[in-house]
């Protein structure tokens, strides 16, 4: 590795807070130029979001088509990317926290409060966590996510569930339940999964590509199926 570049990956790692960032040496200058120009205008970017979030935090890399509401329910910190297209939508007890170098990549979408006549609770998401393309979290219920944590593409996490005990009266009125999920740190939950309302996912656990989680998992587990079930623990 150059010079130049091994400078470039000690500053990423500070501003990330993340010692395992690396570039490839396969990587050309002119791909590394570009790179480092996208992020000069998403650093623009995040400077106009973080005046209006709550607190304010730099850097912060913002992508094009981001759309935010109630921004003064978002809390930043230094070093978080949302890529192009994520959605926030912030208004709750809780709102939404990005932990320092969490990233959302294309397409996230995070729903705090979809009706006014009752607010959600919002989502915690820890420092390092990646949150892959397409992935949506529902955190009408408080969903938290632990440090170091990976989320899968098209992943769902729906903190909330309908009442529908009642035949005479449709379930949109019967009202719901909100129990919350959370994530421990260093977790691996694969692409398209599904977690429901009341799950919790204990530390290091590995979700398989798929699965639908109804139930709790113990730390270290090794998971897959609809429903997911255990089929090992790690190491």
């Amino acid at each position: 590795m150059g010079r130049g570049m091994s400078w470039l990956v000690r500053v990423a790692r500070r501003v990330k807070n993340d010692d395992a960032f690396d570039i490839d040496a396969a990587v050309g200058l002119g791909v590394l130029t570009g790179e480092l120009c996208r992020r000069s205008v998403m650093a623009a970017r995040g400077l106009a979001l973080a005046a209006r979030a709550r607190g304010f935090a730099f850097p912060v890399f913002v992508g094009r088509g981001v759309v935010v509401t109630s921004p003064r329910y978002l809390h930043l910190s230094r070093g978080v990317t949302i890529g192009d297209y994520c959605r926030l939508d912030c208004l709750g007890k809780t709102g939404v926290v990005l932990g320092e170098g969490a990233t959302l990549r294309r397409g996230v979408h995070i729903e705090v409060t979809s009706v006014l006549r009752d607010l959600g609770e919002g989502c915690v998401v820890g420092d390092r966590v990646g949150i892959s393309e397409g992935s949506f979290l529902g955190a009408k219920g408080l969903i938290s996510i632990g440090s170091d944590s990976i989320i899968g593409p098209q992943t769902i996490l729906v903190a909330e569930s309908h009442v529908f005990a009642e035949r005479g009266r449709t379930v949109r009125s019967q009202g719901v339940t909100r129990r919350g999920i959370s994530v421990g740190r260093d977790c691996w939950i694969g692409g398209g999964v599904s977690v429901l309302d009341g799950v919790s996912i204990g530390e290091g656990c590995v979700v398989g590509a798929g699965s639908v989680l109804t139930r709790d998992l113990p730390d270290w587990s090794v998971a897959l199926g609809s429903p997911a079930h255990v089929v090992r623990l790690r190491g």
